[in-house]
């Protein structure tokens, strides 16, 4: 009777507090670039495509395309409104697992960043600045030159 209590017990608290589920080990990566060449680039992440950037310009009339589409104009005065075209591209909601990856921005014109990391569990932001060329990963900042290969050291937890 008591090894049946005890059994009972045990199946109880594995099944309210999750049971013996491994952890999320699934990486979500959104991925933001901030200049005209690569605002339209191709993302792939071990060689299989994942999409193009969303494209976003913002003219100095405040005109703002997305995709290369007229969207609407912004407010006079609106503080997105710059000197000049403000290109940026986004690539949102890319789920994979963690672990080691061989991540690629291709710019229209063939220009290459490669990214070598080991994407831990979790949301990361990426932002590619070619101009400054430096990439961001989450709070880690590299040296990252169009046609360079980069080590991003966010190690898995």
């Amino acid at each position: 009777m008591l090894s049946v209590v005890c059994c009972i017990m045990t199946l109880t608290v594995l099944f309210f507090t999750g049971g013996c589920k491994e952890k999320d080990r699934t990486a979500h990566i959104t991925f933001n670039v901030e200049d005209q060449e690569f605002s339209n680039a191709e993302i792939s992440i071990d060689g299989k495509s994942m999409g193009r950037m969303e494209q976003t310009l913002i003219k100095p009339n405040g005109e703002l395309y997305i995709n290369g589409q007229f969207v609407t104009n912004l407010p006079p005065k609106s503080p997105e409104i710059g000197k000049e075209d403000i290109y940026s591209g986004v690539l949102d909601s890319i789920q994979l697992k963690s672990g080691k990856h061989t991540i690629s921005i291709v710019s229209e014109k063939g220009k290459q960043l490669q990214i070598e990391a080991d994407v831990s569990p979790g949301y990361h932001l990426i932002t590619y600045s070619p101009g400054e060329e430096i990439i961001k990963w989450d709070k880690e900042i590299v040296k990252a030159a169009p046609g360079t290969t980069v080590t991003i050291k966010n190690k898995t937890k």
